[in-house]
């Protein structure tokens, strides 16, 4: 890697935790995303390095699909619990209660019953006023301007 390469990720970097940090102190009961994959293991280690050597000012929120590897599960409670971080996991019981999947209802269905509303449904259940999570810029277009 270059030099100037190494200093516009540090600068990225940088700025992301500059965020967490102001997100920390301006809102009362903020809450991460953390669905495991690769977006939010990114932010889980932002937030590990803008809080070190304290606990996470918020919690985690897993919005669970039911549709994650098990293997995922496993590594999601195994890593929360090692690092003693507060995960909430909700899932939208009517979604779940009507075996909504994406193969029988299809994708815009399946998103909106067990991501969208579940979302909104955790987010209401736990009072949350803030809310964190990332996409990266180059896969997410309409974050691009932001």
């Amino acid at each position: 890697m270059t030099k100037e390469r190494l200093t516009h990720l540090r600068q990225l970097e940088a700025e992301s935790i500059h965020i967490l940090r102001e997100v920390a102190a301006e809102f009362t009961n903020p809450v991460m995303m953390y669905s495991v994959g690769k977006d939010s293991s990114v932010m889980l280690h932002l937030a590990m390095k803008a809080f070190t050597p304290s606990k996470l000012p918020f919690s985690l929120l897993h919005v669970d699909t039911l549709w994650k590897f098990k293997e995922m599960i496993e590594f999601r409670d195994q890593r929360v619990k090692d690092l003693g971080f507060d995960l909430v996991v909700h899932s939208n019981p009517e979604g779940v209660e009507m075996n909504i999947s994406p193969f029988e209802h299809g994708s815009k269905i399946h998103t909106d019953i067990m991501k969208t509303q579940a979302l909104k449904q955790a987010l209401n259940v736990g009072g949350y006023d803030a809310i964190i999570g990332g996409a990266r810029r180059d896969e997410e277009k309409s974050r691009a301007k932001e």
